[in-house]
This record gives C-alpha cells, sequence and structure tokens, in this order.
C-alpha cells in the first residue's frame, strides 16, 4: 500500500542522511536553516501504520469555539451537496501528485508551498487577494472534484521531499523562480524534477492552521465531502476539526503521531476539515503522510 511504502521511505532516508536539513531562501534576504525532522527511529517504521482502534467519539464544540474556529477561517455560507444517488470516490492524497506540484508556485522546488494563482493563461504567481480571485496551495484533481490543502493565516506550508536533501541548487534553473534543493551528482549540485519527488505536508510550526475542503472544479463551489482517515508521522501529534454541513463543529484533542486514523465513521458529509499541532508552540511541527477523501 501506498502508505507502507511512505513509511519504508521515511525510514530508509533518515538511516541514510539522518533529519534532513534544508536551506531555504526566504524572499531574497538570505538563507536560513530549517530543521526537518519526520521520521522514526529505528527500522520498525517500515511496519505497517496500523489504524489505531477503538477511536472515541469526537466531541461538539461549544458555541465559544465555534466562534473561535469561525473568527480564524470565514466558512462558506453554501456548500454544495452531493447528487442523490451518487458514488462516492476513494481519493488518497499523499502530496505526490505531479499536477497539483507543478500547479504551485515554483513547485514547492524549496519545500515552501506558497498560496498560488495566476491571471487567465498566465504564468503561475504567488496570491494576492487584491488581484486574484481563485487562490490554492495544493490542490489535486480526484474523480469528479477537486481536494484543496491549504493554510490559514501564513502565506505557505512547507511540502518536505522524503528522499532527504543533498544540497542547495546554484543558480535557478533558468525559468526565473529561484533556486531549490537537489541531488549531488560528482559533487555538483544538480537540479531534480521538483514535481515528481514524493513530498510529506509538514506545518511552519504547531500553531499553523491547515484546512482541507472539495471544490468544484468549474465554478469552485465547496461541496461537502467524507475523510477516511489521516496519517500523522511522527512525532508531533495533531487535533482535527471538522464541521458538518449543518454548521456544527466537532474535534478530537488529540490524534496521536506514528499512526493512521480512520475517521469515517465520523467525518461524513462535512464542509471543511482542519488539523494543527495538540500543543501550541513553534518549536516543532506535524507532519502529514496522507489523507484518503470520498468525493
Amino acid at each position: 500500500m501506498a502508505n507502507e511504502k511512505l513509511a519504508c521511505r521515511l525510514a530508509l532516508a533518515q538511516e541514510r542522511g539522518g533529519a534532513m536539513r534544508s536551506l531555504i531562501q526566504v524572499n531574497g534576504r538570505g538563507l536560513r536553516v530549517v530543521l526537518c525532522m519526520f521520521l522514526a527511529a529505528s527500522l520498525g517504521a517500515c511496519a505497517k501504520f496500523k489504524p489505531v482502534n477503538p477511536l472515541s467519539p469526537p466531541t461538539q464544540a461549544t458555541p465559544e469555539q465555534t466562534t473561535e474556529r469561525e473568527r480564524e477561517n470565514q466558512p462558506p455560507k453554501v456548500v454544495q451537496a452531493r447528487p442523490n444517488g451518487s458514488s462516492p470516490q476513494q481519493c488518497l492524497v499523499n502530496f505526490d501528485d505531479e499536477n497539483a506540484l507543478e500547479h504551485i508556485y515554483s513547485q514547492a522546488r524549496s519545500t515552501l508551498a506558497y498560496r498560488t494563482s495566476r491571471i487567465g493563461f498566465g504564468p503561475l504567481q504567488m496570491c494576492d487577494p487584491s488581484k486574484h480571485s481563485d487562490c490554492w496551495t495544493y490542490r489535486q484533481r480526484c474523480s469528479k472534484y477537486d481536494v484543496n490543502v491549504d493554510t490559514i493565516g501564513l502565506t505557505h506550508f512547507h511540502l518536505s521531499m522524503e528522499a532527504g536533501i543533498e544540497c542547495y541548487t546554484l543558480p535557478d534553473p533558468g525559468d526565473g523562480l529561484g533556486r531549490g534543493f537537489g541531488k549531488l551528482v560528482d559533487f555538483k549540485c544538480t537540479d531534480v524534477d521538483w514535481a515528481r519527488t514524493p513530498r510529506v505536508l509538514s506545518s511552519h510550526d504547531q500553531n499553523q492552521w491547515v484546512k482541507v475542503w472539495v471544490s468544484s472544479p468549474e465554478n469552485r463551489a465547496p461541496t461537502s465531502f467524507d475523510m477516511e482517515s489521516i496519517q500523522v508521522l511522527p512525532d508531533t501529534s495533531i487535533q482535527l476539526w471538522f464541521r458538518k454541513r449543518d454548521g456544527t463543529w466537532w474535534f478530537w484533542p488529540e490524534l496521536k503521531a506514528g499512526s493512521t486514523w480512520n475517521i469515517r465513521e465520523y467525518v461524513r458529509d462535512v464542509s471543511e476539515v482542519r488539523i494543527r499541532g495538540t500543543k501550541a508552540g513553534r518549536a516543532s511541527s506535524y507532519v502529514i503522510g496522507s489523507l484518503v477523501i470520498r468525493d
């Protein structure tokens, strides 16, 4: 299965190189070192991430918590229901989709997945809400709809490369979009195909909210969906919130890392899912290996 392969690739990457370290250019003002530690500490990471059972039912949010969630990011006023008699199809979102990565500004070549947009058929640009009506971070086409994984508040999250980072390319590959991470070949840093490089989602820190929602590819109208599972990689646990189409919010305060959580019994016919670290803080990030959606 894809999730088992992901865990094995991560564990082997740790054996070969330890924690991933990446040099990231920050808006042309120099470099900063970002330590990305995603991997399990032993070969046991190659074992299957076992689903956690039983999963306790989620808690319904209080009116105060609901107000807080909706103040952070206003939910849509209208969410399309799936047609009666439709057969929702399962969709694996593991952040490896080539088309989705191609449509992120600079293909997240430095791991920074910026909110992206374009005007007409023009070049991809970083999102500017004052002139762009449709912005996205990671958007993957599934059977009928698009699955959107977006950042709330910040301009980006990280799509870190599973195989590890060996070097930082100099100069950029000639497309004007800057440098990215590469591979050492004969002691020379060479470009990789960034859109075909397997990724995992890593938050900027534990405080960052990431939002998952589904939309129509024709008009971007939000559409209800189910989330079947979420794979939380070591070592940071998450909290998971979801909003039903009736407007009520529900949540789990902690889904522990190192597990694939089967949540299909509860996260059905929802308008959005939000995740963040269990604890507030900037010392570490949470890492998501995959989501399974039914659209």
